[in-house]
């Protein structure tokens, strides 16, 4: 899908969203996260500077944008609060998901998203099915002319504060597990329950909860088949996402260690093991950005032309797509570790500290398992054998080439 040419400039999206991550994110990052609770503040400011609308095209009241911004601006906001970015970046990547793939029934939809800031979140884990994104167990149900859907979930982002949901299901009793389609639900549509609560040692303001939905649709809440939409557009999108949130709470947590160090000028100065950490850490944060934007603009160069299925499906591009995840995933919570020896107990290690080196630490501790590093390269292996991909292939400039 093309990025619509009448989106706002890129540089004034991130000063709006600079401006709430200064102004609001930075002010509430450390009462969420003492309190266990949704950061409401904070994502209000968000829809306030029209962030909750990012994905949705302009002509339906959104911003329109891309993937490189995307990840610009969730980098920006994981600087003062990775619970937020990270909520963010998961509702902009359910709205791209909607949004790509919708058909005229789903634009009020998207309208009244960039209208009221209402927040959709996915419903994709289930019981018992492991960690096989692409498989759906449950099945769609007849109901007269509408469609039934009973579901259970273990693991629903911010589900108690969301508008709406993108649910995967079977698409029917008869139909294999990789037969599935995504839905959109209204909480309004019947049943919809939170069945456990959350008391998470990081990212506590996302407010990952189970959920039970048992609802009625109408059959245009379809949106179609999963796996094309996710190979599309929901599994890369969440892995930039992610990845720009973790370097975001990574490089903020080191710039406030710089900024002590600058307005003190301690011994550290003198110091060559400090200086070469230092200077480590930086290389680290260096690495992941350009492999974050690298894979962002493989991104936009996708969407923007409408490429088909298989320039998605390019195992070099998976390969490259889930190498950032991995990468971002470690090098992000190494360099928080690292700050961590650097900065001492004082700083580093107190919760009381204002930097929130400690806050973020047990933020990034997470990023390895949201979709499990060792899942994705175990897939990797596997498509450099079959695929027999050199590194000079991995690294091409072009998905298709």
């Amino acid at each position: 899908m093309a990025v619509d040419e009448s989106a706002p400039a890129t540089e004034a999206l991130i000063e709006r969203a600079q401006e709430a991550a200064t102004s609001d994110l930075r002010q509430w990052a450390s009462i969420v996260d003492q309190e266990n609770r949704f950061p409401f503040e904070s994502v209000a400011a968000l829809h306030r500077a029209g962030l909750l609308g990012y994905f949705v095209p302009a002509h339906l009241g959104g911003l329109g944008g891309d993937v490189t911004t995307y990840c610009r601006i969730a980098q920006t906001l994981g600087r003062e609060c990775a619970s937020t970015a990270i909520t963010w970046a998961m509702h902009a990547n359910q709205v791209a998901t909607l949004s790509d793939h919708r058909s005229a029934d789903h634009e009020p939809y998207l309208r009244e998203i960039a209208t009221t800031g209402a927040l959709i979140a996915s419903v994709i884990a289930e019981y018992g099915k492991g960690g096989d994104v692409l498989r759906v167990e449950t099945p769609l149900l007849p109901g007269g002319t509408a469609l039934r859907i009973r579901r259970r979930s273990p693991f629903v982002s911010y589900g108690a504060e969301a508008g709406f949901y993108l649910v995967t299901m079977r698409a029917g009793e008869d139909r294999p597990p990789s037969d599935g389609r995504l839905v959109l639900v209204r909480p309004e549509d019947g049943a919809v329950s939170v069945t456990s609560t959350w008391d998470a040692m990081g990212v506590r303001g996302t407010r990952t909860v189970s959920m039970d939905f048992d609802v009625v649709v109408d059959p245009h809440r379809v949106v179609g088949e999963f796996r094309p939409i996710a190979v599309r557009t929901l599994i890369p999108l969440a892995q930039t996402g992610w990845s720009a949130v973790w370097l975001g709470a990574a490089g903020g947590a080191f710039d406030r260690l710089v900024e002590h160090e600058r307005a003190g000028r301690s011994r550290n100065w003198e110091s060559d093991l400090f200086l070469t950490r230092l200077a480590d850490i930086r290389l680290r944060l260096d690495l992941v950005e350009s492999m974050m934007l690298r894979v962002a603009g493989d991104l936009d160069e996708l969407r923007s032309t409408g490429a088909p299925l298989e320039r998605h499906e390019d195992p070099a591009h998976n390969v490259l797509v889930n190498d950032l995840k991995i990468a971002a995933s470690r090098l992000s919570f190494s360099v928080v570790d690292d700050l961590m020896s650097l900065a001492g107990v004082a700083r580093g290690y107190l919760r009381s500290d204002p930097g929130g080196l400690e806050r973020v630490f047990r933020d990034l501790r997470s990023a390895s398992m949201m979709y499990s590093n060792e899942r994705l390269l175990a897939a990797n292996g596997r498509l450099i054998l079959v695929e027999g991909l050199p590194v000079t292939r991995i690294w091409s400039r072009s998905p298709s080439s």
